[in-house]
């Protein structure tokens, strides 16, 4: 297992939240999530020979967010 902290831009409520913990944990290979509003963030642990760091950027940018590493 490994864990990142991916910083996200463009949060602002507490339903902001909510989208993108709800779309990294459907995410295969996605053990946990952790979304703060306060640091911009999320930290994630996953399962790396399921699911790519690239793959959930993607997620987070589809919902119109702005991630980073």
């Amino acid at each position: 297992m490994k864990n990142v902290t991916i910083k996200i831009k463009g949060m602002g409520c507490q339903n902001c939240v909510k989208a993108v913990t709800e779309e990294l944990t459907a995410l295969d290979g996605v053990i946990k999530v952790d979304v703060s509003l306060e640091k911009a963030c999320a930290e994630v642990e996953y399962d790396e020979a399921k699911v790519s760091t690239d793959k959930m950027l993607e997620v987070i940018k589809e919902l119109e967010y702005e991630p980073s590493l």
